[in-house]
Parts: C-alpha cells; structure tokens; sequence
C-alpha cells in the first residue's frame, strides 16, 4: 500500500471528498471539502473547514493502515494467534506476523505504515488544534451547543488515542519499563524534529489530552439522548445536521472517559483504572448494555454485538476489504479462526452469542472444522442469507465497548483496588458472562490466579477480530502467548523496532 508522508516531512493538511449521496449509508455524515488539496489558511477561514479537517481525521484513523484493518483485524488480530495460518505458504499475508518474525519485510511493511499514517494522522489533529482553539465560538453555526468545543475535544482525544496506540506497539509497557525512551508526542503542527519521551512520560501526556478534551465534549455529550441508544448512536439523527449525528462513531465524551480507564489500566493505575471505568458504568450501563441471546439472533450479516459499542471506527468499505482479505487465497480462508470451539464450552457453543452468532463454520462439508469470524463477513449471514441487509452493523470497526469497562473493573477489584475482592471482581465478570452473554452457569473463584485465568478466557472471547488481546497479555507481561496448539515464548517479542525511516530520532 502507498505510505503517507514521512512524519518529519508533513505537507499541508489536506481532506478528500468522500461525500456519499445515498441516504442508505453511515457515510453521508462524511460532509466532507471538494477532492483536492488546500491550504490551511484556506481550510480554517469557514466553520466548513473545521468540521472537514475533523472528518478527515476520522478517516484517516478509519484505513486499512489503522482501525480499518491493522489495529482490529488485521495485524494485531494476527498477532494474537486468533488465526490458523497451518501450513499455509509464506506468501500469505500475515504469514510472518503470525511467526512474530519481526525483521521481515512483512511485518517491518505494516509497522512503518501504522507509524507514519498515525503521525500523519496526529499532525492533522495538531493543525486543526491550533486553530480551533483560537477561533472565535461566533464562527460555527451551534455555538450555544459547544460546536467548537466539541470539535476540539475531538481533535484532543485523537491525537492522545494515536499516541497511546503507537506506545503500545513500540516501547515496552508499563509493567516493565517506564523510563526507557519510548515515542515521540507530537503537540505542534509542523513538527519536523519531535522530541522523544519515556514511557511514563507519554502516558503522562496521553492522560492530559484526553483530560483536557472531557470538559470540551461535556457540553454537547451530556445532555445529548442520541447516546443512549444503538440505533441513534449510529444514525443521522440530529437537527442541527449530519456533522452531529453518529456520535457512536466519534469521540464522544464516555469514548473519552472508558479509555481514560484503559489508559490506566495499561498504566498499572488500578484505582483510577477502576474509577473511570465505574463512573462510564454507573453512568451509562444502560445505554452500552451488553447484546443479549434474543438480540444477537435477529441480525442478519456482520454480527458486531453494538449494543454494548461506546466508540467504533467507520469504515464504508470495511466488508469487502475484509472479504478481499478473507479469500486472497483460493484454497483457504486467511482469516479462519484458530479452533475457537476449544475456547467455548459445550453449553457456551449453544448459548454464548459470541460463539452462536459471531463465529461461524463456512461449510461443514467442503471445509469441516474451518470456522471464522462473522463480524466483518460479506459473503454470509449468520442465518445462512446473503450480505445484503441494512442491519449488518457492516461499516463499523469497535474500538473500545462496555464489556472491557466490566473486565476493567473486575481484574480492578480483584487486584485489590477501592478495597475490592475476588468474589467482587467474580460478580463483575458474572454480569458480562452469564447474566447477558450466556444466560447459564456460573463464575467461581475463590483466588486471584484462578480468576485471573478465567478473565482471560473472555478478554480472548470479546475481542475475535478486534485487536486488544495481544495488548492484555503485553500489560500484563505473560510470558507465554497460548493458543489451542502451542505456547509462544514471549521474551522480546512484545515491543516492536521503531521504523527505519525514523532515523533522527534519539
């Protein structure tokens, strides 16, 4: 794929038209500039240009280079083994990724595009932030509703998304080193020599963006009802235009506060960890709630379980990028899943929706025991029609949901933060397994180690195809990536090179 400019050589900030007429579409709240490039002063002279320099970040952060595939998906979906390459040739991709081969050309390919389209990405959340936040409120049509605050909020909550996404593939985390040189943290617009910061140094600035947009994004978030519903979260549904609506699919204010808690979970900060993630629960748990058996059985197509979605990426070419993926190969699935029926019980496989409904067996005849994720599929539905229903949730790539914010302040408790227990943290996990996924059965553990193996089992089980895995098992420094057939050795195979086009960084 094409690289975008080198992060020391940015150009002018620029949009493209993506404009979708039809009313069928998500996309249609892309109002977006004509195609081309312009300048910045040019951009930011009208109210327009705010709104599509903050459309455009979104796509960005919605390409196959980041949400759209790599960050889900793709590479680190493939890292976390969720895929059965078997003997599948080296040429397929994500061959190397899989055997975490890290100085091949592959693997050395998506890393340097993840790098320079997040610093790109980041560079234009910086030109969009120097601006907003000089302009005038009397510019933007909704100023009473904090239109420009709201866009800054965004921008702020970005550009420290980006940053924490990056962290985490490039320095070591947390749990083992804070204070080895980690990533830039890029705050200006144009930064041509950015200054490189520790790992606790970045989380530091991480935590301060995303802090500085809450109050920003309060002022529209708060009182907004279109939030409290799936069916609004993801629809044009706002009088004041397409610009406001599809708040799911933006940076909205309980976005911000339940990555703050994965921000701080990944930090080893357990209690404020368990703080933010209880203040979205308590808040909102209603509005995310958990997609139950009755739910999940009416949809047709992709099966994302969206109720529970706070943030996804939207990405109206997602199902046939992922369908060219999937059958690259004319002989094998790519992204057939790694026997997940030994991750799920006998009773689960009948009433577990992440198994009934999101895993799915291709042909049992022609391929027995090829099984694949039906969260992005095109070519099946979940009851055995075609991909052509506009209640496939297809567009949609999660990025963070309620049910990690109920895994966050489980393994909180159970840690011991806020005095919590075991047998606090195993009514945490029950809510998520049993009382909304499974409907059967119970959780037990009466120690830490138990628990913590059974959260895992379900951390493994929420994020089939969406990339997070890989990253609980980095924060909390397993020493040993298991799949159903083998066991990874993980020592040194947890922080990635910084790209080499990158080489004036110290």
């Amino acid at each position: 794929s094409k690289f975008v400019p080198c992060m020391k050589t940015f150009a002018k900030i620029f949009v493209s038209c993506t404009l979708l007429l039809s009313s069928a579409s998500c996309g249609e709240w892309l109002d977006v500039m004509p195609q081309g490039m312009t300048t910045e002063e040019n951009l930011f002279s009208d109210y327009s240009g705010y709104r599509s320099a903050l459309n455009g970040i979104y796509q960005q952060m919605a390409s196959p280079s980041l949400y759209g595939r790599e960050l889900s998906w793709g590479f680190e979906s493939a890292l976390s083994q969720y895929y059965d390459f078997g003997s599948m040739e080296t040429s397929q991709l994500y061959a190397y990724t899989e055997k975490m081969d890290y100085g091949n050309k592959e693997v050395l390919d998506y890393l340097e595009n993840i790098w320079q389209t997040s610093y790109n990405t980041i560079a234009n959340c910086n030109a969009l932030i120097s601006h907003v936040e000089k302009a005038d409120p009397n510019l933007f049509p909704y100023a009473e509703s904090g239109e420009r605050e709201m866009i800054h909020g965004e921008a702020l909550a970005a550009r420290a998304l980006l940053h924490f996404e990056l962290l985490r593939l490039f320095a070591a985390a947390p749990v083992v080193d804070l204070t080895a040189k980690a990533i830039p943290y890029s705050t200006t617009y144009p930064d041509k020599v950015p200054a490189r910061y520790t790992t606790g140094e970045v989380l530091g600035k991480i935590i301060a963006d995303f802090e500085a947009a809450l109050p920003l994004l309060a002022v529209n978030d708060l009182k907004l009802d279109a939030l409290k519903t799936a069916s609004t979260r993801f629809a044009a549904n706002d009088s004041r235009g397409l610009f406001f609506g599809y708040r799911g699919t933006r940076l909205h204010y309980w976005a911000v506060k339940a990555l703050l808690a994965r921000v701080y979970m990944y930090a080893c900060d357990y209690e404020k960890a368990l703080a933010a993630a209880a203040e979205v629960y308590d808040a909102c748990s209603s509005w995310f709630p958990l997609t139950d058996y009755s739910t999940a059985g009416k949809v047709q197509g992709a099966v994302k379980l969206y109720d529970d979605i706070i943030f996804a990426a939207y990405d109206q070419y997602l199902a046939k990028n992922y369908n060219d993926v999937m059958l690259s190969n004319q002989t094998n699935f790519i992204l057939a899943l790694r026997n997940p029926k030994k991750r799920f019980t006998a009773t689960e496989q009948k009433y577990d929706v992440r198994y009934k409904y999101c895993v799915n067996q291709p042909d049992a005849e022609e391929q027995e025991d090829v099984y694949t994720s039906c969260k992005y599929v095109k070519y099946t539905g979940t009851t055995g029609s075609d991909y052509d229903s506009g209640d496939t949730q297809g567009a949609l790539i999660p990025v963070i949901r309620m049910s990690e914010v109920i895994l966050i302040m489980a393994e909180c408790k159970a840690r011991g933060a806020a005095e919590g227990t075991v047998a606090d943290a195993v009514s945490d996990l029950s809510t998520l397994v049993y009382k909304k996924r499974v409907r059967t059965g119970s959780v037990s553990a009466s120690d830490f180690d138990t628990f913590m193996s059974k959260l895992e089992l379900e951390v493994w089980k929420e994020n089939i195809g969406e990339g997070q895995y890989f990253f609980y098992l980095k924060r909390i420094n397993s020493p040993t990536l298991v799949s159903t057939t083998q066991t990874i050795q993980m020592a040194d195979k947890y922080v990635f090179p910084i790209p080499d086009s990158e080489t004036t960084l110290k």
